[in-house]
């Protein structure tokens, strides 16, 4: 799956870039209802982004606080001057602030249980019908989850299940999962359906499945575990 996010990450930062280009265009057009609109979107990208790289590495969130410590004081030193009776408190920050960064770059990454062999395993035994559906459980209690499920031989049902109901409605209308379409599952949930030609179909499968996790790890702010159990035939 490693490969599945770094695909999410390019693919996220290209919009951003996008985006950013698109926003500084506007302004010098003076398009500023198309501007509001645009730094939404940017807003969203980068919060997605952010998410993204922390199941990719669970130490980004320190690691680019930290940075940006280190670019606050290194600004204050350029505006103020060299002059600045603050100049040496700030260089004393600057020294004190990469060694708390070298010290988490020195600590062991904790990836994601996402980017193991089980989802792999698991999306290949439904499709081959060793099992009948298997779920993804985001949570402690369980509450957030996926679950998958095939729809004749040839379709695949992902349905997501959310701890508040008011919820699904959000993200089907404005997180950046809101393009797949899901639809209402009555009894609750929001599900959506995928054509499987074949077992090389089941790559595309992945990063959806990536984009949907991410998107709601990111908005319940859930920790960087996954919960997997499969559900085996009968």
């Amino acid at each position: 799956m490693a490969s599945d996010l770094n695909s999410l990450i390019d693919y996220y930062q290209w919009e951003i870039i996008r985006i950013q280009a698109q926003i500084d265009e506007n302004l010098k057009m003076h398009l500023y209802n198309e501007v509001e609109f645009d730094v939404v979107a940017l807003r969203n990208f980068k919060n997605e982004l952010d998410a993204i790289l922390t199941l990719q590495d669970s130490r980004f969130p320190k690691i680019q606080r930290v940075k940006d410590q280190i670019e606050y004081y290194k600004t204050k030193i350029t505006e103020q001057g060299k002059s600045s009776d603050f100049k040496e408190v700030y260089e004393i920050r600057i020294r004190e602030t990469e060694k708390e960064l070298e010290a988490l770059l020195q600590i062991k990454n904790k990836s994601i249980s996402f980017e193991t062999q089980f989802v792999d395993d698991a999306l290949y035994k439904l499709y081959s019908n060793e099992i009948v559906a298997f779920n993804l459980y985001l949570n402690d209690d369980k509450q957030v989850y996926l679950s998958l499920s095939m729809v004749g031989a040839n379709e695949i049902r992902i349905i997501v299940y959310l701890q508040n109901r008011d919820a699904y409605s959000w993200y089907k209308k404005y997180s950046l999962i809101k393009d797949l379409k899901f639809q209402d599952l009555e009894g609750g949930g929001m599900y959506l359906t995928r054509s499987i030609t074949n077992a090389n179909t089941l790559l595309v499968i992945k990063e959806l499945l990536s984009r949907i996790v991410i998107a709601i790890k990111n908005g319940y702010y859930l920790k960087n575990e996954i919960y997997l159990e499969l559900i085996d035939n009968k």
